[in-house]
């Protein structure tokens, strides 16, 4: 049995009394010092102006270890509360100033505070190869474009605001095709650019801008680091990364409207058949079967009667714009010990197709977490998965732009729609046209899985013991899953007979149902391990280094199947295909590099500095004797402002010389050329009368077959007054490019068997200058910044492996060898025959001696031996890479608004111009009897066969000026955020490819569309850039 004893105290009412007392005392004298803080507050004030005593309005005012803060009105004033007597540091900040901390002491109640404009870009950190340093201690020619910059006009391609940006970077948008509109990125005119992002081989067209840190191009010596891949220059994509900061949750969000540059506009049925009659008549055709009378052409423009029909096939299949919808939203921040960032991001890009004509679907994550282990050990791992959805059309839209050419074929004497909705009418093409082509679920489809998956992990280790020294280990797994489904659905048409009510079966497509599929995974692993090393000496001695081991090893496999004659069309899937059409590929690939980096910097200083470079690169593509390249670079940079007798002029802020010189290679050939290999015999063999395959080598091997070997010089000037007032760089530039592999021009006789082997021999130089300059200023309410730039670069080949010419008119036209990569030659005119008289008076013999009438194209006899023939050709032009490139780049703010607008240039580049057939263009500017125009550009329809000779009346110069981007943005009041919640809000209207000022606006021609498309299409058949008007919103809290 448990028993529980309980005792009781009694304490007397006077202890009770005394302990309240006590307790009291206690109580007040523990508030005693908090009461006499709060007695003790204070409100401190001030003024915050620059240097020329003008106010500086939106400044943050914060106490030092407190949260306490505060802004400047517009006038400069302030006011923070303040506690207590002792020492307070308040630090103030302000966009485009050095920040600046102020020491009060108790008796303090007003200042005026005066901060000084930062030199914005002297102390900026900007990322190089494997690194970053000081812009200020940059010495090769590198160009940085920061995130806020990207930002200002959210593109569906990061790679199209890139366009103007930088000096020196070609870029330009050959397409508008949803999810294929990114831009070509071309330095110097060297051509395709090396990528690497956060380190990696990479694309970055399916990056969100949103997700961007910077991006740097490194233009000379520089990008020598990157050894065999870097010979085209290197562009280096940095994306972001957490901070020490409180979370800052933000969200972007744009909704844009999409709308063709510039389009051909179909013609109506009367036009159309005047065309066809005219062309027929002009041919020298008999009159009496002409195919449309002028009563049956004037019946068709009236369009009234049954059977003559005016179909608007553009306002039926297209739509006047197509939408773009593009939403983010990230979570930035950390501590001391870890940092974090996390992106999700989502696109939907329409096409203009009224129908179902596909759309381009993106969606983007990115998780990375960087951690401190140890004091001296941190580890930074990323996530990133990238999906691209293309959903299109059977039919391609770009390239051969079949697509547009079915748009052009649909001839507008047909009806849109039959008396039985539940058949598709003929429109006059034989692959049904745009009608049935730009609508998946009536011709089929071709859909595109993309998805980019990488992982990183990077670990890095301070040495303690050796103060500068410093280990890092980077590593990356990355795959591309590319998946490929496309089927082409069987249609019937039919023309409707109005007299009698009855169908024809006119044309039939896809009839065999084909379906085909494709996977293709491409794997690629990437591993770095280096020693780093920075120490300053002596207050003037500042040495960095590093020793950087890098292994990348590429593996792609490949597999693909078909089918065709789906007895049920409605089941897209193979096995339901006949086993009779089954069709299967597949293939493999291995690759690999190893490289050795050594880079070591000095500066003394702050004035001399030197930076001297060093790669090895081996690749499995080239035989074990010369499978390693090397590739060393080295610059010079001289801070001359640094010096003592600069030392006067006040008003310099930079003005450093840049001089460099870096060897690198390419390796840009198939694989394993220096082996014959073997392959399947085209023939079989009959062994007892069975027909056998056997193999066969495919051709002769060079087994001294090596890299290209390119050499880049480079001397440049960065320059700074009047705190950035006045700001720029210029450089000048010359590059040597040797050991291009060809093949010898020597014949060789039919029983061989082989084809000769590839060798470096070769050989091409680049020069040409870029210049940039700008203008930055804060005055009151008003920070703007103002630059241009402009770029010139031309190549010329040095050698080129070519057969002999003895003849100068041969050499003159033909020769490749020490003349302009990008001369063309063509014939010169003078316009179009308008009267009998120039006709009759020609002394001049045309090839195949054509019957020459009114409207025929009027060459010109350059050598003057009567004879038109290839003798006469001239160079009458350049080629489609752009020699000049500008960019006229503004920024102005003013209070709350803001404005962006970009002007981007290109000139000394050529078109040959083709225009569709039956397109009003088309029709505008033919020839005709009546007009009698020397000048039109389509001469006399079913004219001479000569009218086709490229020639300076239809090789037309391209030079154009683009209104790239414009935006005009509104941020809402501090005093409106801190009722929100809100740390930032913006909203903004904006567009791209506003205007455009080019010779071939009067052609409906976008000057960025490609120079030449496969398969015969004309330049305007594909699919086009487009012009695009936005509404966004920027917010975090």
């Amino acid at each position: 049995m448990k028993t529980e004893t309980r005792v009781f105290f009694r304490c007397p009412r006077s202890t009770v009394r005394y302990a309240h007392k006590v307790f009291l005392t206690l109580f007040v004298a523990l508030l005693l010092p908090l009461l006499t803080a709060v007695a003790q507050d204070r409100i401190f004030k001030g003024t915050i102006q620059n240097i020329d005593g003008i106010p500086i309005a939106g400044a943050t005012v914060s106490v030092k270890g407190d949260s306490r803060q505060t802004s400047s009105d517009k006038e400069g004033n302030f006011a923070i509360p303040l506690t207590g007597n002792t020492p307070i540091v308040l630090n103030i900040t302000s966009v485009g100033y050095a920040s600046k901390e102020i020491v009060l002491d108790g008796q303090d109640e007003f200042r005026t505070i005066v901060l000084e404009a930062q030199i914005a870009g002297l102390d900026e950190v900007v990322v190089v190869g494997y690194g970053t340093q000081s812009k200020s201690n940059v010495t090769g020619a590198i160009s940085t474009l920061k995130s806020e910059e990207l930002a200002k006009v959210p593109m569906s391609s990061v790679t199209n605001a890139l366009v103007g940006k930088l000096p020196g970077l070609i870029a330009m948008q050959g397409s508008g095709l949803p999810g294929r509109d990114g831009a070509s990125l071309n330095i110097r005119g060297y051509g395709n650019a090396l990528i690497i992002v956060d380190g990696i081989e990479a694309s970055f067209n399916n990056i969100d801008a949103s997700q961007i840190e910077s991006v740097t191009v490194l233009k000379d010596g520089a990008a020598s680091i990157y050894g065999s891949r870097a010979g085209n220059g290197v562009i280096l994509v940095t994306t972001k990364r957490g901070n020490s900061e409180k979370p800052t949750i933000s969200f972007n969000g744009t909704s844009t409207l999409q709308k063709p540059t510039y389009f051909q506009q179909m013609l109506s049925s009367g036009d159309y058949t005047t065309l066809v009659s005219e062309e027929y008549l002009q041919s020298g055709q008999p009159a009496n079967a002409v195919p449309y009378t002028a009563e049956q052409i004037q019946k068709f423009y009236d369009a009234t009667e049954p059977g003559y029909y005016n179909t608007n096939w553009q306002d039926i299949i297209m739509k006047d714009y197509a939408q773009l919808h593009n939403y983010n939203m990230s979570v930035r921040g950390g501590s001391d010990k870890i940092k974090y960032y996390t992106f999700l991001g989502l696109m939907n890009q329409g096409s203009f197709w009224k129908k179902n004509g596909g759309d381009y679907n993106r969606y983007n994550l990115q998780v990375n977490v960087d951690a401190n282990i140890l004091d001296n050990l941190t580890l930074g791992v990323t996530v990133s998965n990238i999906v691209d959805r293309i959903k299109s059309t059977h039919r391609p839209q770009n390239g051969g732009g079949y697509l547009f050419a079915d748009l052009f074929n649909n001839k507008p004497m047909y009806p849109a729609s039959l008396p039985d909705p539940s058949r598709i009418p003929y429109s006059g093409s034989a692959t049904g046209g745009a009608l049935v082509q730009s609508d998946m679920e009536l011709g089929g489809y071709n859909n595109n899985f993309l998805q980019t998956l990488s992982n990183t992990a990077i670990l890095n280790y301070s040495f303690t013991t050796i103060e500068g020294l410093s280990l890092k280990a980077f590593g990356n797994y990355s795959q591309v899953n590319d998946n490929v489904k496309s089927y082409g659905r069987p249609v019937d048409m039919y023309n409707y007979n109005v007299g009698n009510d009855t169908y024809e079966l006119v044309s039939q497509f896809n009839t065999n149902t084909p379906l085909f599929q494709q996977k293709a995974v491409n794997t690629m692993l990437t591993g770095q391990f280096s020693i780093n090393y920075a120490r300053k000496f002596a207050g003037k001695h500042d040495m960095s280094g590093m020793l950087l081991h890098e292994i990348i090893s590429v593996d792609y496999d490949y597999l693909s199947a078909g089918r065709q004659d789906f007895t049920f069309p409605t089941l897209d899937q193979l096995f339901a295909g006949s086993t009779s059409t089954l069709s299967n590929n597949g293939s493999a690939s291995q690759m690999g590099r190893k490289s050795f980096v050594g880079r070591l910097n000095y500066g003394y200083d702050h004035k001399y500095l030197v930076e001297a470079i060093i790669r090895a690169d081996a690749s499995a593509k080239f035989p074990k004797d010369s499978r390693w390249g090397y590739f060393p670079s080295i610059s010079f940079g001289w801070r001359m402002n640094q010096e003592q007798f600069l030392s006067d002029f006040d008003g310099l802020d930079e003005l450093k010389l840049r001089t460099s010189y870096g060897a690198s290679g390419n390796d840009g050939i198939g694989d394993f050329q220096y082996l014959a290999g073997y392959g399947p015999t085209l023939m079989p063999v009959l062994f007892d009368g069975t027909p056998v395959l056997g193999i066969t080598t495919l051709g002769m091997a060079n087994e001294s077959l090596s890299w290209e070997r390119l050499a880049n010089y480079n001397a440049g000037l960065d320059f700074s007054f009047l705190q950035r007032k006045i700001y720029g760089e210029v450089d000048l530039f010359y590059r040597t490019r040797n050991g291009i592999p060809a093949k010898k021009t020597i014949s060789l006789p039919s029983s061989f068997g082989a084809e000769l082997p590839l060798e470096n021999i070769n050989s091409q130089t680049n020069r040409g200058f870029e210049l940039k300059i700008g203008t930055f200023r804060q005055q009151g309410d008003w920070t703007w910044d103002i630059s241009a730039n402009v770029s010139w670069q031309r190549a010329k080949w040095d050698h080129v492996e070519e057969v002999e010419y003895t003849d100068e008119d041969s050499k003159r036209i033909y020769q490749q060898s020490g003349q302009w990569v990008d001369r063309t030659v063509g014939y010169r005119s003078d316009g179009l025959f308008v009267s009998q008289d120039q006709i009759d008076n020609l002394d001049l013999s045309y090839p195949g001696d054509p019957t020459l009438k009114l409207g025929d194209v009027r060459y010109i006899d350059t050598n003057g031996d009567g004879i038109l023939d290839w003798r006469d050709m001239v160079e009458i032009g350049k080629g489609q890479i752009p020699n000049i490139i500008s960019g006229l780049n503004l920024a102005v703010a003013y209070r709350n608004f803001d404005i962006a607008a970009s002007l981007q240039g290109a000139f000394g580049f050529y078109k040959a111009v083709s225009l569709t057939s039956f397109t009003q263009t088309f029709f505008d500017n033919r020839w005709t009897e009546e007009v009698n125009n020397a000048n039109s550009l389509i001469p006399r329809l079913g004219g001479a066969s000569t009218n086709g000779l490229l020639s300076d009346r239809n090789f037309i110069k391209s030079d154009y000026l683009r209104l790239r981007s414009f935006t005009i943005g509104y941020n809402l009041p501090n005093r409106v955020l801190d009722n929100l919640n809100m740390k930032q809000a913006r909203l903004y209207l904006g567009g791209t490819n506003l205007f455009t000022f080019s010779k071939l606006n009067k052609f409906k021609i976008d000057p960025e569309s490609p120079y030449a498309v496969q398969d015969g299409q004309p330049t305007t058949s594909y699919y086009p850039q487009q012009k695009t008007i936005m509404l966004g919103v920027n917010v975090s809290f």
